[in-house]
């Protein structure tokens, strides 16, 4: 595979998969037509002289495209229509500039992501129906909760507050000065805690619910992508990042519980925290911290 494995798509907006079932791009629009995912519906269209499976407005900025090309199947985005490839090149090699995405590159590398995952199972004779991301949409409303944080809330203070998509405080953490333990509260109430514990090179978190421990995790030593393995409630959990390290995946079993991404909101650039199961909305916030925490680290 090289030095990335492009048939996970693994945030870089492209992936490729072997067509090893021979499928036509009709095949490919009318099996995907019948899978339900969080980005929209497939329709025929071109990518420049070539026929291509479409998904029109995946974010402002970008379609996502999928399309057979010789033995393969590849998959990626591309400026939406109005906006030229040259617009699209920019904004990527500005993103790569500074060191994050926008939320437009997010959503529409997180959908190519979603859309790989699928082909590399259709292309290996599985039936499926819907995503996994769909499948991890446990929300009252069926669409992910939306939170933000203040970028590198631990290096600048120990006590912060997440806000929600109308600028509502929604929580409050607060740390301790040495930036190893956080209380996160919600309407004056602690509803999780975590604790950072340094061992060796590695740091190791914990998360608390009343007084239990529910969770633990440990980053993981890799040369280019942050990674955090461990339980929460008995089952795997992991985060992974992206190359850029501000972008990240979390998973729990074989659902994804959230993302968490930047964003730029009316009052200051912010991660954004998306939950996808609710049930796990407080210990989110106490995953944001973490995530925030590994990018401060590999800024130093």
């Amino acid at each position: 595979m090289g030095l990335f494995d492009l048939s996970k798509g693994d945030g870089v907006g492209f992936a490729k998969i072997p067509n090893k079932m021979g499928f036509t791009n009709q095949d490919l629009l009318e099996k995907l037509s019948a899978v339900k995912v969080t980005f929209g519906t497939p329709e025929m269209g071109t990518v420049g002289k070539y026929e291509a499976v479409m998904y029109k407005k995946v974010s402002d900025r970008f379609d996502v495209f999928v399309r057979i090309d010789g033995k393969n199947i590849i998959m990626g985005k591309i400026g939406t229509d109005g906006v030229s490839s040259l617009n699209t090149a920019a904004n990527a090699g500005l993103d790569l500039f500074l060191g994050h995405k926008d939320e437009e590159t997010s959503v529409a590398d997180h959908a190519v992501d979603e859309l790989a995952e699928l082909v590399g199972k259709m292309a290996k004779g599985e039936a499926v129906t819907e995503s996994r991301a769909s499948a991890s949409v446990k929300t009252s409303t069926g669409k992910a909760v939306e939170f933000f944080m203040k970028q590198k809330a631990i290096s600048i203070k120990p006590k912060f507050d997440i806000f929600n998509a109308e600028e509502e405080v929604e929580y409050h953490v607060d740390g301790d000065l040495p930036r190893l333990n956080f209380s996160i509260q919600r309407d004056g109430d602690e509803v999780c805690k975590l604790k950072k514990k340094l061992i060796a090179v590695m740091p190791e978190y914990s998360i608390h619910v009343d007084g239990k421990e529910v969770g633990k995790l440990k980053k993981k030593l890799k040369l280019l992508k942050p990674e955090l393995v461990g339980k929460i409630n008995g089952q795997d959990l992991k985060i992974g990042g992206d190359l850029m390290g501000c972008d990240f995946d979390i998973r729990v079993g074989d659902l994804t519980i959230g993302h968490i991404d930047t964003a730029q909101t009316v009052w200051q650039d912010c991660y954004r925290i998306r939950v996808m199961d609710e049930a796990y909305k407080d210990i989110m916030i106490a995953l944001a911290i973490v995530c925030d925490n590994v990018v401060d680290s590999n800024d130093d």
